[in-house]
Order: C-alpha cells, then structure tokens, then sequence
C-alpha cells in the first residue's frame, strides 16, 4: 500500500480540538546560544518562583504527599506544582506504549502523523492533570480531617491543573528555545536546591541543625560526639553519612555516564577511513527511572481515592537510609525487586520506540556511508552485528539505574538516591547539547552535522 494510500487513524477526529491548544511555535530560524541561555534560564526561574506560590484554601500545612519521589517528579508540596512533572510523564508513558502497541495506528516517521501525536499528548496531560488533582483533592490530602465545601474543592483541583499546565508550556518552551528539556531542567533545579539546602542550612529546626555539614562543623569545634553527626537518629534529617553516600553515589553516576563500548565502523568512501561508533553503556540513560517513578506516584494517587489499594503504598518509595532497610528488610527487598524490573521493562519498550534500536542505528549509518569492517555492506549485518552489544546495553543500563538508585536511597543519599542520578544524567546530557551548540556557534558548517 503506497503513502497515499495509507488508511489515516481515527485519532484525527480530534484535530479541530488540538488546534484549540495555544501552541509555541517552532522556531523558523536558528536560536543564537545566549537566546537559548536566556529562554532556559527564564523557564527555571518561573517554576521555582510557582514552587513558593502556596494553594489558596489549604486547611493545613501539607507534606509532600509523593515523598521521596517528589525530587523525581519536581513536585513540592502545597503548592502550584504539586503533581510537578507528573501529569506529563504518564501522558508521555501512555502515548508511547500505545503507539508500541500499534493501538492507536500513528506512524512517528511520518511528519503528520507525529505532530498528531505530540497534540494528543498534550491533551492527555492536561486530563492526567485533573485525574490526579482531582484524587489529591478527592481524597482527602488537602481537608485536614474538615469537609471542603464543593467550590474549595473545585478551587483546589483549579490551582493544580494550572499549575500543570503552565509546566507543561514551560517544558515545551525549553525544548524549543532552550537547552534540553524543561522536564529535566526542572528535576535538575529541585534536587539541587534540595540537596544545598540539606547539606549546608545553618538554620535550625526543632532545636536541630537542618545542614549535615554545619552540625558537623560546630559538634567538631565544640568536642560533641562525632559519630551522633553522621548517624543522626529520629531526627529526620540529613546526616554525614547521608553526604558521603551522596558524594559516592555522584563519582559512581559520573563514570557510569563516561563508559562507552566503541563499535569499529568505516566510511565506505575514500579507501575505508576507519573510526569508532560510541554506545553509552547507560544507553537509555535516566528515562527509565523517571516512567518507574512516575507509575509508583500514579500508584500513590490511586492509593489515596480507593483506600483498599492502601498496601501498595510502602512499595511505591524506597527506606530512606540504613536503619530503615534494617528495620524493614523485606520492604526494602520487594522495592529493589520492582524498580529495578520497572527499569529494565522500560529500558527496552524505550529503545524499541526512540529510534534506538540495533536496526534503528544501522538504517542511520548505512544511510550516512558507513559499514562494518571485514563485513560486506548490507542493512541486515550491520543489525545484527550491532544487535549483540544493543541488546546487553538495554537490559544492563536499565539494571544498572535501578538498581543504582535504589541502593543510593537505601544509603541515605541527600536529595533522594534517584535524584543525584537524574541529576548528574540531566547535566551530562545538557553539558553535551551546549558542547554541541558552542561548536555550531562557532563553526556554523557543522549544524548540518547536528541536524539543524
């Protein structure tokens, strides 16, 4: 059947109502580096500025009702963006296991047929929002124990759908105009603030220094006991272990991201010029972890609307620190279990549908000029050549996340075991995108080279 001829799916029905949805426009010419700086930098400080706008109508000081999992999710409790990035990633999980699944007939090659695709997901994030909001609400989380009239209860639902969906134009803003994406953008300037905040705050809470470092500092100086400052019991809050252990967990994150398995190839033009195709061993990088986190939130959410769901929840987050794993081991064994298999599942659904593929990447090199060494010129041995070290760097990157993060929360990692990996992920791939652009600023030539 010719592209012509190509039966159209049903989804374009909804066309008129994506085009409805303000949209941000495409550039149409290249964005210079320091406009790219500016859109970027102006994005992360309109989501932080909402992380400090409270919700109008809250009977009473909320915690964040997603723990742990908040850094993951750039949520903060109480506010406007409480469901954080949430509602987009679910969106995103359901739109590509869909398309995976062939259900819904859109063909991502196919121009058309993607911008389709990016229009629904949009939608469905804005529905995820107020299904989420709405269990929030309905459930209870924001009542204290008094019953909500209906207009508070609307009110609440509002401020957090708004939320959601001023995030979700500030992620498309950054993926437009900045650098890398506002999902990452934002998880990066959480965990961070997070974890200066745990590590150095001089402030004081219950009679408690909150910074690990200062509590430290002034149990050194005043000859307290040293070892009350890495292990500090019932206090809820950060110690010295938890900053080694986040210090470890960030050197062991930074030379995972370094590793590459360097497959020799040869440009089929001018005598065979030889060179080495890289493949990251954490090939997926951090998007399994973030689609596993956001299905223990949405379990979570569920939980709290149907209370029969309510042994679900101490599975959905990991032991945070040593004593907790030891006074619960088996707690923490099923969470490592399901993460890490979560991972796994979706390092490879990822690979299968992000055009990374063994026969993904051998369509792109034989397109480009390129070949196998000592291997005749053909698609389908190129495949499966590059299919034994894509597949092992599938399952192992997808392992090695989870069981990373699981591991750096079990030690007590300041900002969550998860988020030091997201970030240290994040940064490495943004630091890449700004190499790139610095390179094409000053050697406009290679944009073709970037696909500009």
């Amino acid at each position: 059947m010719s592209q012509e001829e190509k039966p159209r799916s049903r989804l374009y029905a909804l066309k008129p109502w994506i085009r409805a949805l303000p949209e941000i426009e495409v550039p149409k010419r290249h964005i210079l580096f320091k406009e790219k700086f500016v859109w970027t930098s102006l994005a992360l400080l309109i989501f932080l500025v909402m992380t400090q706008v409270p919700l109008y109508g809250i009977q009473k000081p909320t915690e964040s009702f997603f723990g742990a999992l908040r850094y993951v999710l750039a949520s903060h409790a109480g506010s406007m963006v409480e469901l954080g990035i949430g509602p987009i990633v679910t969106a995103g999980i359901i739109m590509q296991l869909l398309v995976g699944a062939r259900i819904i007939g859109l063909d991502l090659s196919d121009r058309e047929d993607r911008a389709l695709f990016t229009g629904i997901q949009k939608m469905l994030a804005i529905l995820v929002a107020v299904l989420e909001g709405g269990m929030l609400v309905m459930g209870g989380w924001y009542s204290g124990g008094v019953a909500l009239s209906t207009g508070s209860k609307l009110l609440l639902l509002f401020q957090l759908v708004l939320g959601s969906v001023v995030v979700l134009y500030l992620d498309e803003l950054v993926s437009k105009y900045g650098f890398g994406s506002g999902i990452g953008l934002f998880i990066v300037g959480g965990v961070a603030t997070e974890v200066l905040w745990e590590a150095l705050s001089p402030f004081t809470y219950q009679g408690e220094i909150i910074g690990a470092i200062p509590n430290f500092l002034i149990a050194l100086v005043s000859g307290g006991e040293i070892s009350d400052t890495f292990f500090r019991h019932g206090a809820n809050m950060a110690d010295m272990f938890g900053v080694v252990a986040t210090v470890a967990i960030f050197l062991i994150a930074v030379y995972a991201e370094s590793m590459r398995v360097e497959i020799p190839i040869a440009y089929g033009r001018f005598g065979g010029i030889r060179g080495r195709y890289p493949l990251k061993f954490m090939y997926t990088s951090v998007i399994p972890v973030i689609l596993a986190t956001a299905v223990f939130a949405n379990l979570r959410l569920l939980a709290q609307l149907f209370p029969s769901l309510g042994f679900l929840s101490p599975y959905t987050s990991a032991p945070n620190g040593i004593f907790e794993v030891m006074d619960d081991p088996v707690r923490a064994g099923v969470y490592f279990v399901i993460l890490v298999g979560l991972c796994v599942g979706f390092s490879k659904l990822w690979v299968s549908i992000a055009g990374m593929s063994a026969r993904d990447i051998a369509e792109n090199l034989d397109a480009s000029g390129f070949l196998i060494p000592g291997f005749r010129r053909d698609v389908r041995v190129m495949e499966q050549f590059l299919s034994r070290y894509i597949a092992g760097l599938t399952i192992l990157s997808g392992f090695a996340i989870g069981a990373l993060s699981a591991v750096a929360d079990f030690l007590g990692a300041l900002g969550s075991g998860t988020g030091i990996l997201l970030t240290v992920g994040i940064t490495y791939s943004l630091y890449e995108e700004i190499t790139r652009e610095r390179v094409s600023e000053m050697f406009p030539a290679f944009r073709r080279f970037f696909g500009e």
